[in-house]
Order: structure tokens, then sequence, then C-alpha cells
């Protein structure tokens, strides 16, 4: 298996959370593969919780709040963000509050004590960190018998655009994800026990090209760590959306999400 360490160990966390920032006000409204997979992923987690004290990893706007406190009515959260400006968003929504309380940090560098939360909760936003030093991260601050709910996209996700990207030129236009067995050996480092673990694709359809750039944009996912799309040049982007429309199905141009949903517990 290669390891992913190095590889994701460039990102830079500080214009990541730049650019989910920018799109801070229109993530609501593009995010609904977002939104749906963290549906899916609360519809997984126990019933009841141990101790109230919870947590969500990249919360972003926070479209999930008053559904993650009425599971369980006793908790309170702490919802961390890496961007100011998502988190920002979610008070100007009304989502943040007493039991749902904004904190700015890196999922990486966790600002918690140990043992400290009953429940981690993340979808969509653990992409951008290492698996091994974010899960050991987790392990760290659940309690003992404490849970882990998290959903995730893999390596594999968004290959038309990358596919149609090398038909134009060579630079990286699509930031490299961790796979399946990256998730699996840094959950088990950790010490974090899954009890349910499933792989789904998600196919969503687009128009045009430009529509699909416009979504990614809209929901801060297009930032390439060492790349500059506004430096792409008009003969490489033809040649992109070219190789693109190749790929046309009756419902519009394809864009395939292969996620990751995983139920762990941490060992006494």
């Amino acid at each position: 298996m290669t390891s992913i360490a190095n590889t994701a160990s460039w990102v830079n966390k500080r214009a990541v959370g730049e650019r989910f920032g920018r799109a801070a006000r229109s993530y609501d409204a593009h995010a609904g593969l977002q939104l749906a997979c963290a549906r899916t992923l609360l519809e997984m987690a126990p019933a009841t919780l141990a101790d109230p004290r919870a947590l969500e990893l990249g919360c972003a706007t926070a479209p999930l709040a008053r559904a993650q406190q009425a599971r369980w009515p006793r908790s309170h959260w702490l919802a961390l963000d890496l961007s100011p400006a998502m988190l920002s968003e979610a008070r100007a929504r009304g989502r943040t509050g007493a039991r749902f309380q904004p904190l700015c940090a890196d999922a990486e560098r966790l600002p918690l004590a140990g043992a400290s939360r009953a429940l981690v909760f993340s979808s969509f936003a653990l992409q951008w960190c290492r698996p091994r030093t974010v899960m050991a991260e987790v392990a760290r601050v659940l309690v003992p018998g404490g849970h882990l709910m998290l959903a995730v996209p893999l390596a594999g996700s968004l290959h038309e655009l990358t596919e149609s990207w090398a038909a134009a030129d060579r630079r990286a236009h699509v930031n490299r994800l961790p796979t399946e067995q990256h998730w699996r050996a840094a959950l088990a480092d950790a010490g974090l026990m899954p009890s349910q673990w499933q792989c789904l694709s998600f196919t969503e359809h687009y128009p045009d090209v430009k529509t699909l750039v416009r979504a990614f944009k809209a929901t801060g996912v297009d930032h390439v760590q060492g790349g500059a799309a506004g430096l792409t040049g008009k003969s490489a982007w033809r040649a992109m959306a070219h190789a693109y429309e190749q790929r046309r199905q009756p419902a519009g141009l394809p864009l395939t999400w292969r996620v990751l949903f995983v139920r762990a517990e941490k060992g006494a």
C-alpha cells in the first residue's frame, strides 16, 4: 500500500480555509451531495449517547445542527471548522448557540483535552487531513467507548474530471485523496474499531462543464494544492471540455464521488 502521509502533509490549510471561506454564502445552495451524505451518516449513528459531549469536525455552515441536537436532546456540541467565514455563516443562519458552539481550529491539532468527547461526527471534511494524524487526534479526545461517525470521499472520486483534464494538459486539477485502505489502517492504528463500514458511489449530472465548475467553486472544493485554476489557458480548457463532452449521458455530464461511511468505537 502506498503511503499518503507525505502527499497529504503538503496541504496548505490556510489556503483551504480561505477557499472554503469564499464559498460560505453559496455553500448551502450547492452542497446537496454533502448534505445527503451527512444525513445518511446521522442515520447510522447510535440512538443514545452515554455522555452528552459531542464534536463535529468540519461543520461548514452547520446545516445539520438542528437535526443533530434533535436526535440527542441532551447533547452539547463543539462545531469545529477551519474557516472562520463558514462559522460566521453558521451563526448568521441561526444554527449556533449554547448547545452548538463554534470553534475555529484544525482537526489535526484539536485544542481539546483527552477523553473529553463521547461522539465525533465528520462528513466530507477530513479528506484534507492525513488519515493517521487525524484519527489519532479523534481517538485521543474520545472517551473509552465513544463513537466516531465518519463520511469521507475516497481516491477514485471525480475520475471523469481528472481524466478529462489529463487529455488537456499535465497539470494537477483535482486533489489526490486517501484510499479506503489508508483509512482502515489509520483507524486500526488509533484503536478505533469499526462496527459499520460501507463504500458507496454517487453520480451527479450537470448540463455543461461551466455549470460543473461553478458548483465546485460554490462549495469550495475547487482548491488544488499547487494548482492555479485561474491560469489555465483557453486551449487547455477547450480540450478538457471536449474530452468531458464525450462522457455525456442522457442526464448530463456525470461526476462521480466514492464515499466511505464508517461507524467506529474507541476501545476501553
